[in-house]
């Protein structure tokens, strides 16, 4: 597979598990707590406040996606697993370890930082619906990215 192809598929499958990974916080954070709510939180940290907080998050959250999804799926394409179903399995492996690292981020560095107080106390649970939120966008991003390549 042309590295063009790869780059293009990790953009789109990038993006589709950003918007998975999305959902499932927002899910999340409407039945446990606003605090959780990764979008607002990542746009208040940058804008110090939780207006227009939304959609600067979801700016950010969707480049990373991208970037993510295209350096998931080069290395991918590198071990020359990016099709189903080793994509699925590498996405999750992937997502797990960056979910690990982001939630050490988040519950260490980011939330002592945070201008918001009421998103400076990250706790345990909350660093583990990161965890999973991460290794949702791998799996997505990696069964897409695998079904996808099968039929190339």
């Amino acid at each position: 597979m042309s590295i063009i192809t790869v780059i293009v598929l990790g953009v789109i499958c990038g993006l589709i598990g950003a918007f998975a990974m999305n959902l499932f916080m927002r899910t999340v954070s409407s039945a446990y707590s606003k605090r959780v709510d990764m979008v607002i939180a990542l746009g208040s940290f940058f804008t110090g406040t939780t207006d227009n907080a939304a959609t600067l998050g979801t700016l950010i959250h969707s480049i990373a996606g991208i970037i993510f999804g295209v350096l998931y799926f080069l290395i991918m394409n590198a071990m020359n697993g990016l099709i189903a179903p080793y994509s699925i399995f590498l996405g999750l492996g992937f997502g797990f370890f960056h979910g690990l690292i982001m939630s050490y981020c988040l519950m260490f560095i980011a939330s002592e930082r945070h201008p918001i107080e009421a998103y400076r106390k990250a706790t345990l649970e909350e660093g583990l619906l990161h965890l999973v939120g991460h290794i949702i966008f791998g799996g997505v991003a990696g069964l897409i990215g695998g079904l996808i390549a099968l039929g190339l």
